[in-house]
């Protein structure tokens, strides 16, 4: 399945399993698309906790 949504800026609690349930049942086969300013990897000096949680 694909799943899309719009700018995020950083701000990842729509993919809380609270606001974003069906994702227990995603597999590797599925996508999320962000479409528009996804904000998620601009720390430069070092890599965050918070951003290193969001990615994985």
């Amino acid at each position: 399945m694909i799943y899309i949504t719009g700018d995020t800026h950083s701000d990842f609690t729509r993919f809380t399993e609270d606001q974003f349930s069906i994702q227990t049942e995603m597999t590797k086969d599925d996508y999320v698309i962000i479409c528009g300013d996804f904000g998620g990897v601009w720390t430069f000096e070092e890599e965050s906790r918070r951003e290193k949680e969001v990615l994985d």
